[in-house]
């Protein structure tokens, strides 16, 4: 099939759906580490038969890839892995699962630990309460494709999120459909501070990196209509993601 029958075939929109479909997949098996950095990605026209489409839409993918920073293409030679994170957006609206499903990678959560504990003064005055008020401390472990990309520790008043826990369990480790389930439709981030330190043993093991391996850290605030809801401070796997900031 000639790429003009391609275009007579499809509409602007499938098109694009199609490449970005295909960019998705591969940034996907990049991400979990099936390519490392150097290797080479098939030729466009070995995908193109696999996906049967034409090899100008596979090549419109690895551009879109390239744009990315997570492949190089070598005029004459093919497409190579670079070994670049994944670019993770840090926004006002900032959802661990909805990054990831934009690199059409499943995104998973869960509790690997929660306390109960007082505030501090300093977590008393970003959450806007007074210090010893009870927070619930809920830890949890987020991974797509199967691989661990960060640690997060959840802080929010007690009070306001009975049975916590629970409720995050039941909504699948999903912050947005917790939040949902009591009530609170929309939240933003208010602001976040980023640093780099090194893994303590215990986040090296559940990462599966590296002892003293670097991590990109996050300390965030969201809050719902002029109301702090959370404090989120976030450990990131430096090796498999890459914050990127942007103005929403």
């Amino acid at each position: 099939m000639s790429h003009n029958d391609e275009m007579h075939r499809m509409d602007g929109q499938e098109i694009s759906t199609t490449w970005k479909r295909i960019a998705d997949e591969i940034a996907g098996e990049l991400t979990r580490g099936a390519y490392a950095s150097g290797d080479a990605l098939p030729p466009a026209q070995d995908l193109a038969r696999q996906y049967g489409v034409h090899r100008h839409t596979v090549r419109q993918a690895y551009r879109h890839l390239q744009d990315l920073g997570l492949v190089d293409i070598q005029q004459g030679r093919g497409t190579f892995a670079t070994g670049t994170p994944l670019p993770y957006r840090i926004g006002k609206r900032v959802s661990f699962r909805e990054n990831l499903k934009a690199f059409d990678l499943e995104a998973e959560s869960r509790i690997v630990a929660n306390d109960v504990m007082t505030a501090s003064g300093e977590l008393g005055r970003e959450l806007g309460i007074s210090t010893g008020t009870p927070l619930w401390c809920i830890r949890m472990a987020n991974e797509a494709g199967q691989s661990p990309l960060s640690l997060s520790t959840h802080y929010l008043v007690c009070s306001r999120f009975p049975n916590l826990p629970r409720r995050i369990a039941e909504c699948d480790g999903s912050f947005t459909k917790t939040f949902r389930a009591y009530g609170i439709e929309t939240y933003e981030r208010q602001s976040t501070r980023i640093a780099a330190r090194l893994a303590t043993l215990e986040e090296a093991d559940l990462l599966e990196t590296e002892p003293q391996a670097v991590l990109l850290t996050a300390r965030s605030l969201d809050s719902s209509e002029g109301q702090a809801l959370q404090i989120v401070v976030t450990a990131f796997r430096a090796d498999r993601i890459e914050l990127l900031v942007e103005n929403d």
